[in-house]
């Protein structure tokens, strides 16, 4: 009779060794003695085993002690590792995958070497240990680390690149205990994406960072609460208004909001055309305007309102109240303000 196992994640990967009374192989089996694990590894060591897909990891797990063998790629796929893991002082001369794992204890790479890619997917490691620098002194020389849906992705501390490593962080999130992390993290993957002129995602790091290091301001870090008040506003209209510098659609966003916003208010204040007809409504005698009659007022307001925005300024109307002049100018005001920052993020970003 052959195992039971099949693989959730792929349908044609199944296990084809000879199972013993519980349906599974040594490999899949749950629940084995002392006896049963010691075997468990003697086979694996016996067979060379690099494809580790669906095997149980009953007792502490050291590498070091079991893989000892050449091979072209280990295989780490919906592995269950129930104690500690240790993957430290050693060296990955093949590709690596992890995919579809839980890591249930402790987990250490420290003093690793990776000689080829690396992928982290769809891995969780244990949230204790989570401010644990398990990658401290790795020295990863291979050309692509990928780190994908992993949670409580540990502090990546201490690990050094080779020089043209590509560095993937994506869909990597953290809760409001470990926003340190995150900010550490999308740090070191910025920094490694400028180094190779990843430009395709410094944006995208940069922007994480920033986001995670915004969340972790505290008052006590800064030399008085007049400080942190303004350097946390400032942070707060970078992030929204501009994204950091690296989502410039949102100024175009906001410019529209800005420019109907002021575009209604001037409805109420009125706006004398070149042929001194008032465009505007009275608001006491609302009854009287027909929505077509609205709608083309507001149509002109925005037309007025927009080259208002823009400091184009072509003549065509005119406000006569002092509450419309000071509402001009203000969106002027925004209008040079905006205009300017988003001439800034663009060339900051052709530059790149």
């Amino acid at each position: 009779m052959s195992c039971k196992w099949k693989s959730n994640i792929c349908e044609d990967r199944w296990c084809e060794n000879k199972a013993d009374e519980s349906g599974y192989c040594i490999f899949h089996k749950h629940n084995k003695n002392d006896n049963e694990n010691k075997v468990f590894i003697e086979k694996i060591k016996e067979e060379k085993i690099s494809d580790f897909s669906g095997f149980i990891f009953e007792d502490k797990f050291d590498i070091n002690e079991v893989i000892d063998y050449e091979y072209d790629e280990l295989k780490f796929i919906e592995t269950k590792f129930l104690k500690e893991v240790i993957f430290s002082e050693y060296e990955f001369r093949g590709n690596v995958y992890f995919e579809n794992i839980y890591f249930k204890e402790k987990v250490s790479f420290k003093d690793s070497i990776f000689d080829n890619n690396c992928i982290f997917y769809k891995v969780e490691f244990n949230k204790k240990h989570i401010n644990e620098k398990i990658f401290e002194k790795v020295k990863f020389r291979g050309q692509n680390l990928t780190i994908n849906k992993v949670k409580n992705l540990p502090r990546m501390d201490g690990i050094s690149f080779n020089g043209c490593t590509k560095f993937i962080l994506k869909n990597i999130d953290y809760k409001k205990e470990s926003y340190l992390n995150g900010k550490v993290n999308y740090k070191i993957a910025r920094n490694q994406a400028q180094k190779i002129g990843d430009h395709e995602r410094i944006g995208h790091y940069y922007y994480k960072e920033r986001a995670y290091g915004s969340k972790t301001m505290k008052a006590s870090d800064y030399p008085s609460y007049r400080d942190y008040m303004s350097e946390k506003l400032f942070d707060i209209l970078s992030r929204y208004t501009i994204g950091y510098g690296e989502r410039p659609w949102n100024i175009f966003i906001i410019a529209f909001l800005i420019i109907s916003i002021f575009a209604f208010l001037y409805m109420f204040t009125g706006i004398k055309s070149i042929s001194n007809n008032v465009i505007g409504v009275n608001v006491y005698n609302l009854n009287q305007y027909s929505f077509l009659e609205i709608i083309k007022s507001y149509i002109d307001l925005w037309y007025f309102s927009m080259v208002t925005f823009s400091t184009v300024g072509y003549g065509d109307m005119i406000v006569t109240s002092i509450f419309g002049k000071i509402l001009v100018s203000i969106e002027v005001f925004l209008g040079v303000t905006i205009g300017a920052t988003w001439a800034s993020v663009v060339i900051k970003r052709m530059i790149r």
